[in-house]
């Protein structure tokens, strides 16, 4: 009677699967080299909406002004909530919003005094620096 060796259940010629892994990885770096690019050098312009629901207090920067990166864009008049041993506590803060990337202003879409909503709003529309991400 002849017995059968038990089989191991790979189905590779290699003896490891370290190829496969190494093939993923170049595959994932070069999709991720790709976005970047595409974000950096093609987007032409960005949309900043509001973080949060609140007021706009102030803008810092006029139509066709120019922004360097930490520059203040605009102020937010917010409620922020917490609880506090079981007890719901709001809070009013003011939130400032700074650029991220050198760039310009396009366009400044809503005035101090107006109430916006959280990622639904559009406040500026900023032309990022070629090359930088926004």
């Amino acid at each position: 009677m002849s017995r059968t060796q038990p089989s191991s259940g790979k189905m590779t010629v290699f003896r490891s699967d370290r190829h496969e892994d190494l093939a993923a990885m170049v595959f994932v770096a070069c999709l991720v080299c790709v976005v970047l690019g595409y974000m950096a050098y093609v987007v032409p312009s960005i949309e900043l909406k509001a973080p949060s629901d609140g007021k706009l207090l102030s803008v810092a920067v006029q139509q066709d002004g120019q922004v360097k990166k930490g520059d203040v864009l605009y102020s937010l008049e917010v409620a922020d909530k917490k609880y506090v041993q079981g007890q719901l506590q709001t809070q009013t803060v003011k939130k400032e919003v700074k650029a991220n990337t050198n760039g310009k202003v396009l366009a400044v879409k809503v005035k101090p005094g107006d109430a916006v909503k959280k990622d639904k709003s559009v406040i500026l529309v900023l032309d990022h620096e070629k090359g930088t991400l926004p």
